[in-house]
């Protein structure tokens, strides 16, 4: 949660070089899920062309924000379900971002779409691959009909296995799919036959992540209630462990706690978040991030509704006023990469780390490396800082210690 502290997020100068991202938040769903902690809107009538007239004004007015950038290297439209804007729609937005920020990756420029089983077929997805997208994110969390409706979703298991398929045909050669374990009324064998089900359509990319019970949400009250029976916490590590054998046997290796790629297919956008290199996130919620060259860092965030994120288009065609302002110092800017390198197998580079912080990434933390590779969850040499296998299962317990 961002701490809200006044400030002018244009204040500072970019810092020069680092590749850069812009995420689209599209907010409106068909259904809540009940475990969805994101800013959705389940109103009958998406305004498509009005929410796309809103976000391209606030690219073109954020542009000057990030002056002095390197390359972009993606945009990733994410929601809500950005699979059911109107192509044409999110096409106008995609190519505003692309024609604003022109620095674009010599390399092909990661385009990735958010879209649900069901709700997208194959002339759909043709047209976003004509818009330019090439990269798909497909939601299937699980393939046993009786846990998609525990999980609120409103596909099948067979629509999910057919989404896959239609993307192929639609052109898409660069596919990730979402899987979701310690499901309530989750078995082992339910997880496995999810994963080998998945991995019989051969995608690109897998996200494999533990259910997380948020507070707001609807299995939050359930929970508080004892109404909520998930897996306990050794069949949870058990679904992981089984997870990662086998997605990484059929060659999709894991490169962070939660993904997993063929080679060439790592996600970019997730690793802007991970290397806090600079985003502009852009509609309603979307969160943006802007280091500077002093070594500090803005980050802020829109208007969380979509109707006061649209109304300020509407106000002379202005952008909105950004919410939950914060100035990160030096200082929390060094513990954030200790933290999100140490969740990526390739862990953190001292050389780097120093180079960019000013300290190597052990200073301070002597007592609390040698706990964590005591235990076997960490391995430290002259190169880097790396999780072993089975402490990539601690990471957050490896952060609390390094902190503590």
């Amino acid at each position: 949660m961002l701490s809200p502290r006044s400030g002018d997020v244009t204040e500072g100068r970019l810092r020069a070089g680092d590749p850069m991202g812009v995420y689209v938040h599209f907010p409106f769903c068909s259904v809540r899920c009940p475990y969805c902690d994101f800013a959705v809107d389940t109103r009958g009538e998406i305004p498509h062309d009005e929410y796309a007239d809103a976000v391209a004004v606030e690219i073109a007015a954020r542009a000057a924000w990030f002056d002095g950038g390197g390359p972009l290297v993606s945009i990733y439209f994410g929601g809500g379900t950005p699979g059911l804007w109107r192509p044409d729609s999110l096409g106008r937005v995609l190519e505003a971002a692309r024609e604003t920020f022109g620095r674009v990756a010599a390399s092909a420029l990661e385009i990735t779409v958010e879209v649900n089983p069901g709700e997208v077929d194959t002339a759909r997805l043709a047209a976003l691959r004509d818009c330019g997208v090439n990269r798909l994110s497909i939601g299937v969390q699980a393939l046993e009909d009786r846990l998609l409706v525990t999980l609120g979703r409103n596909h099948t298991a067979a629509a999910a296995l057919a989404c896959l398929p239609a993307a192929r045909a639609a052109g898409f050669d660069d596919v990730s799919v979402d899987l979701m374990f310690g499901v309530p009324g989750q078995s082992l064998d339910d997880w496995r036959r999810d994963v080998d089900a998945v991995l019989s359509l051969a995608p690109e990319h897998v996200s494999a992540y533990a259910l997380t019970v948020e507070r707001g949400t609807a299995f939050g009250a359930l929970d508080r209630a004892g109404g909520l029976r998930r897996p306990d916490d050794d069949l949870v590590v058990q679904m992981f462990e089984a997870g990662r054998t086998a997605l990484e046997a059929a060659g999709l290796a894991q490169y962070e706690v939660s993904s997993y790629a063929r080679a060439g297919h790592r996600a970019r956008h997730n690793r802007l978040y991970w290397s806090l290199t600079p985003y502009l996130g852009v509609g309603a919620s979307a969160s943006s991030f802007r280091p500077l060259d002093d070594g500090t860092a803005w980050r802020f965030a829109n208007p969380r509704a979509t109707d006061v994120y649209l109304r300020a288009a509407r106000a002379g065609g202005g952008s909105p006023a950004v919410r939950q302002i914060e100035r990160r110092r030096a200082a929390d800017l060094e513990n954030e990469a200790l933290w999100l390198g140490l969740r990526t197998i390739d862990g953190v580079g001292r050389v780097a780390h120093r180079a960019r912080h000013g300290v190597d990434p052990l200073a301070g933390r002597e007592a609390a490396a040698s706990r964590a590779t005591a235990a076997g969850w960490l391995t430290v040499d002259e190169e880097r800082l790396r999780l072993t296998s089975a402490g990539v299962l601690y990471a957050d317990e490896v952060a609390a210690w390094f902190w503590s």
